[in-house]
């Protein structure tokens, strides 16, 4: 399958309410927008992502952002 189907597939297995997608490339980036999950771009990662509803710089910043 294709990731952004796998996204969704995750998301109604798992019956979440309000998920979003962590990634460090632009692939990530499409495929959570395909799926319809507001991607958060890590910063940090390998990627150049120029599309992202948010970010974060180290892994610990992801608390912050989902509390």
């Amino acid at each position: 399958k294709a990731k952004a189907a796998n996204i969704k597939t995750v998301i109604e297995r798992n019956k979440l309410t309000s998920p979003v997608y962590v990634g460090d490339t632009a692939g990530d980036a499409k495929s959570a927008k395909e799926a319809g999950v507001p991607f958060i771009y890590a910063r940090y990662g390998f990627g150049d992502v120029k599309e992202y509803d948010d970010f974060i710089d180290s892994p610990i910043e992801l608390v912050d952002k989902l509390i």
